[in-house]
């Protein structure tokens, strides 16, 4: 009965239908990855975290591509020109692809900046989270079947390769505490307030202050807001009275992200 239990609550969903054309002009879809381990990243070019979080994703796709991974970094709600002109002081290794040329945005609606969704070989859905870093990626990477043949190899016959051996990170373990009986749930963090001179009242989880500009995702779509729109003291108050406290950044090169 346990097996069984466990079993049903480990089943993977399977991924949806959908195709994704690169800038490039390359077409994936479900029946073209059959057997590769897809992951899909959403960002824009607006957000400091996908920016800071490349150089890392570069750097998995070409330790991993030989075993099987397919990247594709799906840009959100951006037309193409702002992500070309992105990309010329950006460059990055992986495939590109706009909201316009793919399904993705609307099969895994992102819930924030960047969004990783992981599918294995068998085309199910092994992983839908926002945030994570090089280091969780690679670990969950590992929990698909890739990297594992180049830890095995070290060990064995003692009858060494002469190829030489790509160094990988190595992998955090984490480390479950049971919960003793003194041990009091998690707070939930209320959601920060953002009242407009218009009179409108956004409650979000996740923000970004940046360039002088507010970017909040509203039912899953992006939206952009001056700060000169914002009624700033009336946002203060109003999130004082539920315990956060809203920061406004004086300098334009200042970066206030809130989670």
């Amino acid at each position: 009965m346990f097996l069984s239990a466990l079993a049903v609550a480990e089943a993977r969903e399977t991924a949806p239908q959908f195709t994704a054309k690169t800038l490039d002009g390359e077409t994936f879809t479900n029946d073209s990855l059959k057997g590769k381990v897809v992951l899909i990243e959403f960002w824009t070019t607006w957000c400091p975290v996908c920016t800071s979080q490349e150089a890392g994703l570069d750097s998995i796709m070409r330790d991993f591509s030989g075993e099987g991974l397919v990247v594709l970094a799906v840009n959100k709600d951006e037309d193409g020109q702002t992500v070309k002109e992105y990309l010329t002081g950006h460059p990055r290794s992986c495939p590109i692809v706009l909201t316009e040329d793919t399904n993705l945005v609307a099969a895994f609606p992102p819930k924030g900046n960047p969004q990783y969704v992981l599918i294995d070989r068998d085309g199910t859905i092994a992983e839908n989270q926002v945030g994570g870093g090089e280091l969780w990626l690679r670990s969950v990477l590992r929990r698909v079947g890739l990297g594992r043949s180049s830890a095995n190899a070290t060990g064995g016959s003692g009858q060494g390769s002469s190829a030489p051996k790509t160094a990988h990170p190595v992998t955090p373990k984490m480390i479950e505490i049971p919960a003793g009986p003194s041990t009091q749930p998690a707070k939930p963090r209320p959601p920060t307030v953002f009242l407009l001179k218009n009179g409108e009242k956004l409650e979000v989880r996740r923000y970004t202050i940046t360039g002088g500009s507010l970017h909040i995702a509203v039912d899953g779509k992006p939206r952009t807001i001056p700060l000169a729109d914002l009624d700033l003291k009336a946002s203060t108050a109003a999130n004082q009275e539920h315990g956060v406290n809203l920061r406004i950044p004086t300098n334009p090169n200042e970066v206030v992200m809130g989670f």
